[in-house]
């Protein structure tokens, strides 16, 4: 068990750094070519993300956890979850993007694109986790898009 709890923890650790990459990569100067920049898209992005952390957790209220290991206080299938199996992390992700289009850097986009790898990887372990701990999740996943409406359903 000790093993497990080293392994989850090293990916928070591994997506607290990625989350802090996205940031340094705004603050440096350019690498490469600039892209467009925009301050209102960038703006809406970060709100529309950060709505989407909020209504996340609320949903999956004390199920909430950092690691991809479950806590064992239920499995969160509705409200927002009933859309996708993973929004938290699409919240994340539009809330990076939007830091990446206002900083209009290619080299935020390539961290933004490891944070996508990193995710998807994530929910693989993750989800091995939900399968076995929550009766119906196999099912859940099936019908349900990992992290849009309708995109990603796992194969039973």
């Amino acid at each position: 068990m000790a093993d497990k709890s080293l392994g989850a923890w090293a990916m928070v650790a591994l997506q607290g750094l990625l989350f802090l990459l996205v940031v340094v990569a705004a603050l440096v100067p350019t690498i490469g070519p600039s892209v467009g920049e925009s301050l209102p898209l960038s703006i809406v992005l970060i709100l529309v993300g950060a709505a989407g952390m909020l209504w996340s957790g609320r949903d999956l209220g004390d199920s909430l956890t950092p690691l991809p290991v479950p806590n064992g206080k239920g499995l969160a299938a509705k409200g927002i979850y009933k859309y996708a199996r993973h929004p938290m992390y699409t919240a994340i992700l539009l809330i990076c993007l939007g830091v990446a289009v206002g900083a209009g850097k290619i080299q935020v986009y390539v961290v933004v694109l490891a944070l996508v790898v990193f995710f998807e990887v994530k929910t693989r372990s993750e989800e091995r986790y939900l399968v076995n701990v929550y009766d119906g999740y196999a099912e859940y996943a099936s019908q349900t898009g990992k992290f849009l409406p309708g995109v990603g359903k796992r194969r039973a």
